[in-house]
Protein backbone atom coordinates (compact mmCIF):
# COMPACT_ATOMS: atom_id res chain seq x y z
CA UNK A 1 0.00 0.00 0.00
CA UNK A 2 1.44 3.90 -0.98
CA UNK A 3 -0.17 7.10 0.04
CA UNK A 4 0.93 10.23 -0.61
CA UNK A 5 1.77 13.15 0.96
CA UNK A 6 0.31 16.82 -0.32
CA UNK A 7 2.31 18.86 -2.41
CA UNK A 8 4.57 21.36 -0.88
CA UNK A 9 2.60 24.33 -1.84
CA UNK A 10 -0.64 22.87 -0.85
CA UNK A 11 0.73 21.83 2.67
CA UNK A 12 1.96 25.43 3.32
CA UNK A 13 -1.51 26.17 2.15
CA UNK A 14 -2.86 24.90 5.19
CA UNK A 15 -0.55 25.91 7.40
CA UNK A 16 -1.53 29.25 6.70
CA UNK A 17 -5.24 28.41 6.52
CA UNK A 18 -4.66 27.10 10.39
CA UNK A 19 -2.90 30.28 11.18
CA UNK A 20 -5.06 32.99 9.13
CA UNK A 21 -8.45 31.53 10.95
CA UNK A 22 -6.97 31.06 14.08
CA UNK A 23 -5.36 34.85 14.41
CA UNK A 24 -8.30 36.24 13.04
CA UNK A 25 -11.55 34.20 13.92
CA UNK A 26 -10.21 32.48 17.13
CA UNK A 27 -8.32 35.14 18.04
CA UNK A 28 -5.33 32.91 19.04
CA UNK A 29 -1.99 32.70 17.98
CA UNK A 30 0.00 29.63 16.81
CA UNK A 31 3.22 29.20 18.31
CA UNK A 32 4.05 26.31 15.85
CA UNK A 33 2.67 24.72 13.15
CA UNK A 34 4.59 21.49 11.61
CA UNK A 35 4.01 18.79 9.15
CA UNK A 36 3.04 15.51 11.19
CA UNK A 37 3.52 11.94 9.80
CA UNK A 38 -0.38 10.44 9.45
CA UNK A 39 0.09 6.93 9.60
CA UNK A 40 -3.47 6.15 10.34
CA UNK A 41 -6.52 6.31 8.76
CA UNK A 42 -8.68 5.77 11.52
CA UNK A 43 -8.67 8.57 15.14
CA UNK A 44 -9.88 7.92 18.69
CA UNK A 45 -9.38 11.41 20.23
CA UNK A 46 -11.67 13.36 22.87
CA UNK A 47 -13.14 15.98 19.89
CA UNK A 48 -12.91 14.88 16.41
CA UNK A 49 -14.09 17.67 13.92
CA UNK A 50 -14.94 16.16 10.32
CA UNK A 51 -15.51 17.75 7.17
CA UNK A 52 -16.23 15.34 3.96
CA UNK A 53 -15.59 17.01 0.64
CA UNK A 54 -15.86 15.65 -3.30
CA UNK A 55 -14.71 17.55 -6.79
CA UNK A 56 -11.25 16.18 -8.38
CA UNK A 57 -10.43 13.97 -5.26
CA UNK A 58 -13.26 12.85 -2.14
CA UNK A 59 -11.86 12.91 1.37
CA UNK A 60 -12.37 14.08 4.83
CA UNK A 61 -10.77 16.89 7.15
CA UNK A 62 -9.92 15.49 10.03
CA UNK A 63 -9.39 18.18 13.07
CA UNK A 64 -8.78 16.98 16.77
CA UNK A 65 -7.67 18.10 20.01
CA UNK A 66 -8.84 17.57 23.61
CA UNK A 67 -11.97 18.65 25.22
CA UNK A 68 -10.19 21.52 27.05
CA UNK A 69 -8.74 22.83 24.29
CA UNK A 70 -11.99 22.58 22.24
CA UNK A 71 -13.72 24.92 24.69
CA UNK A 72 -11.34 27.07 24.67
CA UNK A 73 -11.30 27.60 21.07
CA UNK A 74 -14.88 27.58 21.23
CA UNK A 75 -15.30 30.29 24.20
CA UNK A 76 -12.48 32.72 21.87
CA UNK A 77 -14.94 32.59 18.74
CA UNK A 78 -17.77 33.10 20.46
CA UNK A 79 -16.12 35.66 22.49
CA UNK A 80 -16.95 34.23 25.82
CA UNK A 81 -15.61 33.00 29.06
CA UNK A 82 -15.37 28.96 28.90
CA UNK A 83 -17.44 28.74 32.32
CA UNK A 84 -19.98 30.79 30.06
CA UNK A 85 -20.52 28.02 27.92
CA UNK A 86 -23.76 25.98 28.32
CA UNK A 87 -23.82 22.03 27.40
CA UNK A 88 -21.00 20.43 24.83
CA UNK A 89 -23.14 21.03 22.34
CA UNK A 90 -22.02 24.85 22.11
CA UNK A 91 -18.90 23.85 22.30
CA UNK A 92 -19.52 21.15 19.39
CA UNK A 93 -20.97 23.59 17.22
CA UNK A 94 -17.70 26.36 17.87
CA UNK A 95 -15.49 23.74 16.99
CA UNK A 96 -17.59 22.84 14.11
CA UNK A 97 -17.28 26.04 12.32
CA UNK A 98 -13.30 26.48 12.72
CA UNK A 99 -13.66 22.97 11.03
CA UNK A 100 -15.76 24.67 8.58
CA UNK A 101 -13.39 27.84 8.07
CA UNK A 102 -10.44 25.54 8.45
CA UNK A 103 -11.78 23.47 5.04
CA UNK A 104 -13.15 26.93 3.15
CA UNK A 105 -9.68 28.37 3.69
CA UNK A 106 -7.59 25.36 2.34
CA UNK A 107 -10.10 25.05 -0.21
CA UNK A 108 -9.13 28.53 -1.91
CA UNK A 109 -5.42 26.94 -2.27
CA UNK A 110 -6.71 23.36 -3.85
CA UNK A 111 -8.93 25.45 -6.33
CA UNK A 112 -5.57 27.72 -6.75
CA UNK A 113 -4.01 24.95 -7.81
CA UNK A 114 -6.55 23.82 -10.86
CA UNK A 115 -8.70 21.97 -8.64
CA UNK A 116 -12.39 21.94 -7.68
CA UNK A 117 -13.54 21.48 -4.15
CA UNK A 118 -17.37 21.05 -2.70
CA UNK A 119 -17.62 20.92 0.98
CA UNK A 120 -19.88 19.20 3.40
CA UNK A 121 -21.45 19.83 6.82
CA UNK A 122 -18.93 19.50 9.93
CA UNK A 123 -19.62 17.31 12.51
CA UNK A 124 -17.99 16.89 15.86
CA UNK A 125 -17.51 13.88 17.56
CA UNK A 126 -17.27 13.80 21.65
CA UNK A 127 -14.95 10.86 22.78
CA UNK A 128 -15.01 8.59 19.85
CA UNK A 129 -12.95 6.92 16.95
CA UNK A 130 -13.84 7.38 13.18
CA UNK A 131 -12.10 6.02 10.46
CA UNK A 132 -11.82 7.32 7.04
CA UNK A 133 -11.10 6.21 3.51
CA UNK A 134 -7.36 7.06 3.35
CA UNK A 135 -5.90 4.03 3.51
CA UNK A 136 -5.42 2.15 0.21
CA UNK A 137 -3.60 2.75 -2.23
CA UNK A 138 -3.57 6.24 -4.19
CA UNK A 139 -4.42 7.97 -1.26
CA UNK A 140 -3.52 10.66 -0.35
CA UNK A 141 -2.92 12.47 3.76
CA UNK A 142 -0.87 15.02 5.20
CA UNK A 143 -1.51 16.77 8.50
CA UNK A 144 -0.27 19.21 10.68
CA UNK A 145 0.34 20.00 14.41
CA UNK A 146 -0.80 23.17 15.35
CA UNK A 147 0.85 24.21 18.98
CA UNK A 148 -1.01 26.35 21.13
CA UNK A 149 0.01 28.02 24.32
CA UNK A 150 -3.14 25.92 25.75
CA UNK A 151 -2.90 22.75 23.79
CA UNK A 152 -2.30 21.20 20.31
CA UNK A 153 -4.89 20.61 17.24
CA UNK A 154 -4.23 18.12 14.93
CA UNK A 155 -5.77 19.20 11.27
CA UNK A 156 -5.37 16.24 8.54
CA UNK A 157 -6.45 16.46 4.96
CA UNK A 158 -7.35 12.97 3.62
CA UNK A 159 -8.47 12.13 0.40
CA UNK A 160 -9.56 8.93 -1.33
CA UNK A 161 -8.09 7.38 -3.95
CA UNK A 162 -8.90 8.35 -7.25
Amino acid sequence: MSTQALEPHLLEGLRQSAREILETMVFMTPKAIDPMAEHDSTFRAPVIGLLGFTGTRSGTFVVRTDETLAKTVAAKMLMMEVADLGSFQETADAFGEVVNMLAGNFKNAWVASGNQMELSVPNVIHNGEVSVRSDQDGCMRTAIRVQLEQGSIDVGVHFESQ
